[in-house]
């Protein structure tokens, strides 16, 4: 049997690395050192994701046309198609290798969005889901990759999202970035806690961890109220698990019912949005059927022009076949050849009626 195992996971550049950071400082096991991310001019502190999970992430996301930053649309079931056996078997054999350990875990953004086939390899799992205001995730997302701050939002919402339907019903719980600014050590009570790990005998040497001259891109409620570039509907529900984790936490049951209230909160937004969906629907129906009342309205009027149009030609071409009947065709057979002929052209035209 395999130990238990922690996954943390949440959008990019929203404390991912540093919460990693500290739960290995406490026990959590990463695996070798020499397969981990190390720093680099996007976190100097490093990136603690095991080069094995992401390796495995980015081939799976790119099978389906995607990646981090760019992630696919996944149908359902997608994590038990043939062609995913390949990435399933790669991704047991790295599991296999943390056999023995009391207590382990990894962590890759990415993951966020292949929770079903992670799931399937590591049944047991706990998760840690790290939120931060979407308008400090798409500041720094502008400044270290040049993502425009309405697609960094998207992003936020797209991974946030996931998390939030991906652990559903399993032990999660939400960390939020700015908390470990205002009590770290409180926080990182909390997530030593739920993880079931030790804090050192001087608690104050993770405390130092938090490296606050790293805290870039700085915001707040007010910014992001204000902020044009971030959708209304990601403002609210960034505001709303910021409420629901505001509740006084006093244990596990605390850990549990914030949890649930997140859960119900996806579920809510998920059905304002078939809500709005239908709402969309029919006012395009509406719009349709108002503009095809106006093409039939254009079209009877045009018939009725055309018939006008009609008649008055043929009022007209029929005086001049008169007049030319009686003054040119008596005795002149050819003429009278043509004039038959002229008048077996006219029948074709379904608006032109010929004299008698």
């Amino acid at each position: 049997m395999m130990s238990d195992a922690v996954c943390i996971i949440g959008m990019h550049r929203s404390g991912t690395s540093m919460v990693t950071r500290l739960l290995k400082s406490c026990g959590l096991i990463l695996g070798p050192d020499a397969q981990l991310v190390g720093p680099d001019a996007g976190n100097i502190d490093g990136h603690f994701e095991h080069m094995g999970f992401v390796k495995i992430n980015d081939a799976i996301l790119s099978h389906f046309g995607g990646s981090g930053a760019s992630p696919p649309l996944l149908r359902a079931g997608w994590e038990v198609e043939p062609e995913i056996a390949e990435y399933a078997r790669e991704a047991k054999l790295l599991v296999e290798s943390f056999r023995g350990y009391p207590l382990w875990g990894w962590k890759d953004p990415r993951t966020t969005l292949l929770l079903p086939f992670w799931k399937k390899i590591v049944p047991q799992l706990r998760y840690v889901i790290c939120v931060r205001s979407p308008l400090e995730v798409a500041r720094s997302l502008w400044a270290r990759d040049r993502i425009p701050v309405e697609q960094g939002a998207f992003l936020w919402n797209r991974y946030i999202t996931a998390a939030i339907r991906n652990t559903d019903g399993g032990p999660r719980i939400f960390t939020f970035y700015d908390d470990f600014f205002r009590e770290p050590l409180r926080e990182i009570e909390r997530l030593v806690d739920f993880c079931g790990l030790g804090l050192p005998a001087d608690p104050t040497t993770i405390v130092d961890t938090v490296s606050t001259p790293l805290r870039h891109h700085v915001s707040t409620l007010m910014d992001l109220l204000a902020e044009e570039k971030v959708l209304i509907e990601h403002k609210l529900f960034y505001l709303s698990l910021r409420a629901l984790s505001l509740v006084p936490l006093s244990g596990n049951q605390d850990v549990e019912m914030t949890s649930a209230a997140c859960g119900k909160l996806a579920a809510l937004i998920d059905e304002l949005h078939s809500e709005h969906k239908l709402i969309e629907l029919r006012s395009a129906l509406a719009e349709r059927d108002l503009a095809l009342k106006r093409l039939v309205e254009e079209n009877r009027s045009l018939t009725v022009s055309l018939d006008s149009i009609a008649r008055s030609l043929t009022w007209q071409l029929s005086k001049k076949l008169e007049i030319f009947k009686e003054r040119v065709l008596p005795g002149n057979t050819r003429l009278r050849k043509l004039y038959d002929r002229l008048l077996i052209r006219m029948k074709k035209l379904s608006f032109l009626r010929p004299p008698a």
